[in-house]
């Protein structure tokens, strides 16, 4: 045995190759040796020379792929009398058991320049006779110098044949005997496969097994029969009997006459990339997943928080989980004294929106045995079952609900409590339906953590609903409704602002004084909260008290009162009008007198539909004291209409004054012939569609043409 062969022999030998002929790709040809003739190349030879047609002279491929020595000469034709190329020393028959070179061109393998790392081993002691002629010659990218380092001191101590046969796996078939059977192998295959000079004169499909790609086999057969290169990633076994995934690229070798005349393959045990890739893409799949059920569930919480009504967001929340966690779902919400309140359902298909409907409403037959009302009740916790037939019969109270249930779909199930401030205020109860998938462990997790975060919104709901309640109570106790006044009419609206919490300062009036006249009174109190709510409550009372006592007109009245906070020592500031319509009308017109303290000017609506406004300026109340207050009169015909309002009816972020206030001209021009009741309602709703960030009142007064 010569040392070539002892090196292929050696395990030691092999175990001590550098780990860059272990990991990276090779540039790989077939070379004639009798007269220096490259037969093969595979891809990632040809685009180290890209455009040359072969066969061709080995000189020639150096040439077009641009090699050059380490000290950055060319490799020329050894007849030219310079240094020899190593493709064309291993063409006259020569080992070369490694050289470094570079390329001109980059490739998958390889970038511009970057060196390589050549090994060539001529097979004359192939089996097969038609293959001693040939030679085997592979260039291995080397990018790191330590690499190279380890390939230099590996090829000073081993045959090139060596590295060759104990990292790259090789085999050779004939396609010219019957059914392309294998005429050598390298002993790489064997270390791979475990099967070695044996398996000679078979085709490949040894490797094959159960759970063989069909169809990759079939694409690898096609392309042998078309004379193509093929690469395909199959699931091998060993002659052991063990798995392995072999990366397999076969590729033609052709004659001076285009006929294919072998297959060279190389195989590659690339289990451990395919497992760590498999590692990877499950641990992907799982952040995906991960991430979606956020998503989900920052989205169903979003909706809800969004939803400032209980009632509406409770109906909502089946419907925002059917149908992306869930075939069908229902929620059960109960009151505070625990009574079943609340029960929604929602189905995923629209053809069972009935059958959900009909089960809301006979919710009330489930038994107080339904894991549904136990945990409703608080004597279960997240549950997560399998609904059958035994399980309907035991949770049912008569069969049209059980059969309800079959038609909306059974399947697997998950029960969670609405929790908040500690508290089971209800249930959610998902079932996944015959055609879905059951519900796992994960997802009892996921719907409870949906749970939580839909209870503690429908809870949120339920307190700003609470405390908007409180607060619109607190504001309309201070308001009484205006007293009947003959031949006027008077017509009053507090709207509270949309956030519950800010109790405003808005107040209207309207009352008969003892001499007949009647005064209509508009303010608004600076602040949004329960001060600028109690403070409104005083003024309103002061305002009246003035008013009524002496009969006083409008800048009596207001100047009265910037001297009574004064005296007591009230910092309180508001805008106000205070407008007095005489006891009895003149013919076709009544008089009016009106002070104004910094507020909007109230909008008359003459019978004949012009639109005006009653101007005026003032200080503010609670900065007037000593300072004179200008009343102004005028005659308003009778039927016309004077709304008096706060500027939450005009006011917005998005629209000048101006232009709020020609809008409500408009609006009480078209609406001038109204009733007066519809007037106010109509007005409302034409201003604010989408409702008011502030508080409103209004006060509307009409005289009446008889």
């Amino acid at each position: 045995m010569d040392g070539t062969h002892a090196a292929f022999a050696n395990d030691a030998v092999t175990d001590s190759l550098p780990s860059v002929i272990h990991t990276q790709p090779g540039a790989v040809l077939l070379v004639r040796v009798t007269d220096g003739t490259v037969l093969f190349a595979n891809p990632l030879a040809e685009e180290l020379a890209p455009g040359l047609s072969l066969p061709c002279a080995v000189d020639d491929w150096s040439r077009a792929a641009g090699l050059q020595a380490s000290d950055g000469s060319d490799l020329a034709d050894p007849d030219s009398g310079e240094a020899a190329s190593p493709l064309s020393r291993i063409a006259h028959g020569e080992p070369v058991r490694g050289e470094r070179v570079s390329a001109a061109r980059g490739s998958a393998m390889a970038t511009a320049r970057e060196a390589l790392w050549v090994v060539g081993l001529p097979l004359t002691d192939a089996p097969v006779e038609e293959l001693t002629t040939l030679a085997l010659v592979v260039l291995l990218p080397l990018r790191e110098k330590a690499l190279v380092d380890g390939a230099r001191e590996s090829a000073e101590q081993l045959h090139s044949r060596a590295v060759i046969a104990s990292d790259l796996s090789f085999t050779i078939s004939d396609p010219d005997q019957p059914d392309n059977p294998l005429v050598w192998v390298n002993p790489a295959f064997e270390r791979v496969t475990g099967y070695g000079r044996e398996v000679l004169g078979t085709n490949c499909r040894f490797l094959q097994g159960p759970d063989t790609d069909r169809e990759a086999v079939h694409r690898i057969s096609k392309a042998l029969r078309e004379g193509e290169t093929v690469t395909e990633l199959l699931l091998n076994y060993r002659k052991d009997g063990t798995a392995f995934w072999n990366e397999v690229v076969i590729s033609p070798v052709r004659d001076a006459a285009g006929k294919v005349t072998h297959h060279v393959g190389v195989q590659s045990d690339v289990t451990l990339r395919v497992q760590a890739e498999r590692e990877r893409d499950a641990a992907l799949a799982v952040a995906r997943d991960a991430r979606r059920r956020l998503e989900f569930l920052s989205s169903v919480a979003d909706e809800l928080s969004a939803v400032l009504d209980p009632d509406t967001a409770q109906d909502m929340l089946p419907s925002l989980v059917v149908p992306a966690f869930a075939e069908w779902a229902f929620a059960t919400v109960l009151d505070t004294a625990g009574r079943t309140r609340h029960v929604r359902a929602a189905h995923a298909n629209p053809a069972r929106a009935a059958d959900a409907e009909r089960f809301a409403r006979m919710q009330a037959n489930l038994l107080e045995t339904s894991v549904s009302v136990r945990v409703l009740q608080g004597r279960q916790g997240p549950t997560l079952l399998r609904v059958t037939d035994r399980d309907l019969a035991r949770g049912t109270g008569d069969p049209e609900t059980a059969a309800l249930l079959r038609r909306l779909g059974l399947g697997s199930a998950v029960v969670v409590p609405l929790r908040a401030r500690g508290q089971v205020t209800g249930a959610l109860t998902l079932l996944s339906g015959p055609d879905r998938p059951p519900y796992t462990e994960d997802d009892l997790l996921t719907a409870s953590d949906l749970g939580a975060r839909a209870g503690v919104a429908l809870e949120n709901a339920r307190l700003y609903a609470q405390q908007r309640r409180s607060s619109e109570t607190l504001q309309r106790s201070l308001l009484t409704p205006p007293r009947d006044t003959p031949g006027l009419e008077v017509a009053t609206r507090y709207l509270p602002a949309a956030e519950a919490a800010q109790v405003g300062g808005d107040w209207y009036d309207a009352f008969t004084q003892p001499d007949g006249c009647t005064t209509v009174v508009i303010g608004d109190v600076m602040g949004h909260d329960v001060s600028a709510a109690a403070a409104m409550g005083q003024l309103r009372t002061m305002v009246r008290t003035l008013a009524h006592d002496r009969s006083a007109a409008p800048r009596e009245v207001l100047q009265r009162l910037d001297a009574l906070l004064e005296g007591l020592g009230v910092t309180t500031l508001a805008t106000a009008v205070v407008l007095q319509l005489d006891a009895r009308s003149t013919p076709g017109h009544r008089g009016i007198r009106w002070c104004t303290a910094g507020h909007l000017p109230p909008v008359v609506a003459a019978p004949d539909g012009t639109v005006s406004e009653l101007d005026g300026e003032g200080l503010i109340i609670g900065l007037g004291a000593h300072r004179d207050r200008v009343q102004r009169e005028a005659q308003l015909a009778l039927g016309s209409t004077v709304l008096l309002y706060t500027d939450g009816l005009v006011e917005r972020r998005d629209r000048p004054m101006e232009a709020r206030l020609a809008e409500l001209r408009d609006a009480v021009a078209d609406l001038a012939g109204a009733p007066l009741e519809e007037l106010c309602d109509q007005l409302v709703r034409r201003m604010l569609p989408d409702g008011s960030d502030d508080d409103v009142a209004i006060a509307a007064v009409r005289v009446l043409a008889r």
